[in-house]
């Protein structure tokens, strides 16, 4: 009979996902998702305004949760 190994399949712990817990400095570059953007100011609740670049070029502004940034690595690219 095969020993029974426990997978950790779940979400990573917050602490691993580098998770904003305050409200960045205005100019701040962050990830939001698949994309680097730059924090602008607060917004209504937890949230933040954000400006990105989407793949056809244009420039759009987006009230995000605070929680769904993330800190970027120390190496960009």
């Amino acid at each position: 009979m095969p020993t029974s190994q426990s997978q950790d399949l779940s979400m990573p712990s917050s602490s691993k996902r580098n998770i904003m817990r305050r409200k960045p400095p205005r100019g701040t570059i962050t990830r939001y998702g698949d994309r680097i953007v730059e924090v602008l100011g607060k917004a209504r609740g937890q949230r933040v305004m954000i400006r990105s670049i989407h793949p056809d070029g244009s420039e759009r502004l987006t009230a995000v949760k605070l929680t769904n940034l993330q800190l970027l690595e120390r190496q960009l690219f």
